[in-house]
């Protein structure tokens, strides 16, 4: 009995040393990235890495993105160069790492409008109503819905270099209006004039 079991307390640890042996001799593993290499502020991008080598059975720990796996997704909130990062570990502890550089083009955080708005729209008489604007900002591009007097009507614009626009039809009229003016990072606050084809009819400021 006693010898059955030294026995197999041997086949134990001769096995563990053949797979401590196996992770010895193989290898590093190696790993890269592949994706965009441009993106647009507040645009989801996706990445996949790429590994090989080692002892296989991969890990990934992403940095920069939101990692699923081998595959990793980011939405960037700023402009300029950002870096993504993946750390792979195979199933005996080696690692390898790999770096991607995305350039974002776009308005930084304090300029993404998207959310929504309520204020006021005045005339060039000085009578007023209330207003509000549910926008979504992507990139360059705004979309969204204008609410007045219990009405809506939906439109689209743009947000760039600090100057916003946004066109709409004027509620139960066929009049398209356009809202011209900037955003005040400082009071979250959009303001500016509305225009009917080319004439100024009054001013308008909304906050979120």
């Amino acid at each position: 009995m006693g010898g059955k079991q030294i026995l197999a307390a041997m086949g134990i640890v001769a096995g563990a040393g053949l797979l401590t042996g196996c992770c010895l001799f193989s290898g590093n593993p190696t790993v890269t990235i592949v994706g965009p290499t441009t993106a647009t502020v507040g645009q989801p991008v996706t990445f996949m890495a790429q590994a090989t080598g080692g002892g296989g059975t991969y890990t990934y720990v992403w940095m920069g993105a939101m990692g699923q796996g081998a595959m990793a997704t980011a939405t960037f909130t700023s402009p300029g160069q950002q870096v993504v990062m993946v750390t792979v570990t195979d199933n005996c502890g080696k690692t390898a790492s790999a770096q991607w550089t995305v350039t974002v083009t776009g308005d930084s955080p304090s300029g993404n409008l998207s959310g929504m708005w309520s204020g006021t729209i005045y005339d060039n008489r000085g009578d007023s109503m209330q207003f509000s604007l549910q926008l979504t900002h992507v990139g360059t591009n705004v979309t969204g819905t204008a609410y007045g007097g219990g009405l809506s009507s939906s439109g689209s614009g743009s947000y760039a270099a600090g100057q916003f626009q946004f066109q709409f039809q004027w509620w139960r009229t066929s009049t398209i209006v356009t809202l011209v003016g900037t955003y005040n990072a400082g009071a979250n606050e959009l303001s500016g004039d509305w225009m009917v084809g080319g004439l100024r009819g009054g001013t308008w400021r909304v906050r979120r």
